[in-house]
């Protein structure tokens, strides 16, 4: 459970959060103009600037570590080789600490009156702020997780040996 929901806050919810940005790029940038009566499209008024407010750079380090993190969960879902377990809690703790930033920035930031307000604010805001609050749930939930007895043990490939069978002293 703890792979599979870091695995959904680190690496789905990232990667479907790009597709929802480039669908939303390319559909605006496909949009033609065309009036009725006129047999052409009609040139548009502005061209260029971002509609989503998204750079490609940022895109491109949010699939990077999604991807990144999708393959450090599928060798600890296999449990080989046996310093996934740490490389799993490391990246797990580097990206809720780079959620938490990345939260808290917007957060924190009032928002210039000169630039106008918008209900968009107030949304994105409460959406933050649940996903800074699940992030540091599911960080918890894997460090608490990858520690107990049985997942070191299956990170070890093996359980411990039970004292009675290999004590050389006779019962």
């Amino acid at each position: 459970m703890a792979i599979l929901a870091s695995v959904m806050l680190f690496s789905i919810l990232p990667l479907i959060q790009v597709a929802t940005v480039l669908m939303l790029r390319a559909r605006f940038e496909s949009a033609s103009l065309s009036a009725e009566g006129v047999g052409e499209d009609i040139a548009p008024l502005a061209v260029g600037g971002s509609y989503t407010g998204v750079d490609d750079t940022t895109l491109l380090i949010q699939v990077a570590l999604g991807s990144a993190f999708l393959i450090v969960a599928f060798f600890a879902w296999r449990g080989k080789p046996q310093w996934i377990r740490f490389a799993m809690l490391a990246s797990v703790l580097v990206l809720t600490l780079v959620t938490v930033v990345l939260s808290v920035i917007p957060l924190v930031n009032q928002p210039d009156i000169n630039k106008g307000l918008d209900s968009g604010t107030a949304i994105r805001d409460v959406l933050l702020s649940g996903r800074l609050l699940l992030s540091l749930l599911v960080a918890l939930y894997v460090v608490w997780y990858v520690n107990r007895g049985p997942a070191r043990a299956y990170y070890r490939g093996h359980y411990l040996p039970n004292p009675n069978e290999t004590s050389s002293i006779p019962n």
